[in-house]
């Protein structure tokens, strides 16, 4: 799962087909409070930013790439707010 500010779509989408990871589910619009740090987004005339989520699913040695991808993202651009977290799946049906 990879949650990210609006603006880091296209990047991050991008990433996934270089990384040739097809399949997505897209979250928009989501309001976000850091745990640590970082800007209120909430969509509102005060806090106007909002964020978005990605939730895929590769194989290890894909994901493996992802995450790192993902670090040197996150680090080009840290005032931008990028989060990834990764489960292992067990079943996947479909």
């Amino acid at each position: 799962m990879i949650i990210f500010k609006q603006a880091l779509s296209e990047d991050i989408v991008e990433l996934l087909d270089e990384l040739e990871i097809r399949g997505f589910t897209k979250f928009t619009d989501l309001q976000y409070r850091g745990n640590f740090q970082g800007e209120l987004r909430m969509g509102t005339h005060t806090w106007p930013a909002l964020n978005n989520a990605m939730l895929t699913v590769t194989k290890e040695a894909k994901a493996a790439d992802l995450i790192s991808r993902l670090q040197g993202l996150d680090r080009a651009s840290e005032e931008q707010g990028l989060k990834a977290f990764r489960w292992e799946v067990e079943t996947v049906v479909g």
